[in-house]
């Protein structure tokens, strides 16, 4: 849960051994944002939206440019997207890391954006680590993508 001004961290890996390979992950850091946007925009695998119903759309090179045709209203709804998950994937040696932008608690605590998060992430024609880290582009860390399919497990019941 966020708390004012308290970065969300969730799943397997800590916040410490997440910034030794993407040091804007660190508790306290200035620029945060602008350095995870500096990250995955040098370095994208993959750009993408996911529709509501979990289908992947490919935003080739860029969210803005490449938006699900009929639906260019969602660029004006952040952080809701109209129920449309944004982000990128982004590797660089071989650390990949998926960076959504949503509102905090989406990965964290709402089932349904879990479920859509995974099912459009399945989708990407790229390998994905099961270990890939999951982050918000405010710096929320929501775990592994094997963490938020154990989340969805354990909350259910």
């Amino acid at each position: 849960m966020k708390l004012k001004n308290k970065l969300i961290t969730a799943g397997s890996i800590s916040r410490q051994k997440a910034s030794e390979s993407f040091p804007f992950l660190q508790e306290k850091y200035r620029g945060r944002r602008k350095d995870i946007k500096d990250f995955t925009h040098s370095f994208p695998e993959f750009v993408f939206w996911i529709y509501p119903d979990g289908t992947l759309f490919n935003a080739k090179d860029a969210h803005k440019k490449n938006v699900p045709k009929g639906y260019d209203f969602i660029l004006n709804d952040e952080p809701n997207y109209g129920g449309f998950l944004r982000g990128r994937l982004a590797r660089q040696f071989e650390e990949q890391l998926i960076v959504v932008y949503c509102e905090p608690e989406a990965l964290s605590q709402n089932i349904h954006k879990m479920h859509q998060f995974l099912k459009g992430i399945h989708q990407i024609p790229l390998p994905i680590a099961k270990d890939t880290l999951v982050i918000s582009d405010n710096g929320d860390m929501y775990g592994s993508i094997e963490d938020i399919e154990v989340r969805i497990q354990t909350t259910k019941g």
